[in-house]
């Protein structure tokens, strides 16, 4: 199933008034890219992942309509769609060639990768290069006063934390710039 459908399966679960709070926290929140009133105004459930999917990417959609249903307190609805996403079910491009023993190398190294990385700033270049992250995400990192905050926060963001090619690509960055570290915790694996 794609993520479109993912993403259309968990808004048809909503009851129709929670739909238009759906509606109006997608117009209503801060950040890029805005949606417009006028285009989700009398959108349905097909209508609203196609939109979220046009002004987004498929992974920054699923992460956009996480989020949404958190802030609206559907928490349940909001993990079912992180685990689908990031499950790989049914889409080839969310499998990963990096993992090891079930799980992302990522995943599995996040405490190590968070404590040893001290220079954080050429990795946030180069996945804002890859549009992986915002300029918004980028300034964000930067202001954190410690190479841990910093490496913290960067693990936290959607497209890191709930987009296996997000850390697809992660990973391949830290080949380039912490080739050391990284050589190190694939022995450690």
């Amino acid at each position: 199933m794609s993520v479109k459908y993912k993403i259309v399966a968990v808004l048809e679960d909503l009851p129709s008034k929670d739909l238009k709070k759906f509606r109006e926290w997608l117009c209503d929140r801060e950040g890029e890219p805005r949606v417009s009133r006028r285009a989700v105004e009398d959108a349905d459930e097909v209508d609203l992942a196609e939109l979220l999917i046009r002004v987004c990417t498929e992974a920054k959609a699923a992460q956009l309509t996480i989020d949404i249903l958190k802030q609206l307190g559907f928490k349940k609805q909001a993990e079912n769609l992180a685990k689908a996403t990031a499950s790989g079910e049914g889409s080839s491009e969310s499998r990963s060639k990096y993992m090891t023993g079930g799980q992302h190398f990522i995943d599995k190294h996040r405490i190590a990768l968070i404590e040893r990385i001290s220079m954080v700033d050429p990795i946030l270049d180069r996945l804002q290069m890859k549009n992986v992250i915002t300029q918004e995400n980028y300034s964000d990192i930067r202001c954190q006063p410690t190479s841990t905050r910093k490496m913290r926060e960067l693990m936290q963001l959607g497209n890191i934390c709930h987009s296996p090619i997000g850390k697809d690509i992660l990973y391949e960055v830290l080949m380039e710039t912490e080739q050391f570290l990284m050589e190190d915790l694939k022995k450690e694996s």
